[in-house]
């Protein structure tokens, strides 16, 4: 699993394109490298329930290499597990999330679905990303607009419910 080059075709090439270029003349951009977009991808797309297929309409296909997944195999491969430990919808049973997570992720027929669906939740953070951050944006106020409603939006599905008591209840349940 993430062995070799990463090719995004149709309008994720495009969306990818987007995210990683410059949307001022001061160089700004969201994403220095599309590797960086592609780790926190999956994550995106699970949290906001975001699943996509591969499309083939757009301009040209984007491409991952190999050396650049390398970078940032061990975060891709935390995600992966993360997911498949998280996502009930696919797996309802815990015992088999957790070998989905661990025990299956080298076994090319066993973790087949397990891979898509990984590409899917990928693929669909692409999107949520690209029309969070770039959507209808053609000035620098645009762009800098929407990554404050993002944040604002993330933040609200997300953390709204995070406090100190939360928290502490939380790490208490863990130890025991």
């Amino acid at each position: 699993m993430f062995d070799k080059d990463i090719s995004l075709t149709g309008k994720h090439g495009d969306y990818m394109r987007r995210l990683v270029a410059e949307f001022d003349d001061k160089k700004n951009k969201f994403f220095r490298y599309a590797y960086d977009v592609y780790k926190c991808a999956a994550v995106i797309g699970f949290l906001y329930g975001r699943k996509a297929e591969k499309s083939t309409s757009g301009e040209k296909d984007y491409t991952i290499f190999l050396s650049q997944i390398n970078n940032i195999y061990d975060d891709l491969m935390f995600n992966y597990r993360i997911i498949m430990l998280l996502d009930e919808k696919h797996e309802s049973n815990f015992d088999e999330r957790l070998a989905k997570a661990f025990s299956y992720y080298g076994d090319n027929e066993k973790n087949k679905s397990d891979r898509e669906l990984f590409e899917r939740y990928t693929l669909g953070g692409i999107e949520v990303l690209y029309e969070k951050l770039i959507g209808n944006a053609s000035k620098q106020e645009d762009y800098l607009l929407n990554l404050m409603n993002f944040i604002q939006d993330f933040n609200q599905r997300y953390n709204s419910e995070v406090n100190g008591e939360n928290l502490i209840e939380l790490c208490r349940r863990m130890s025991e």
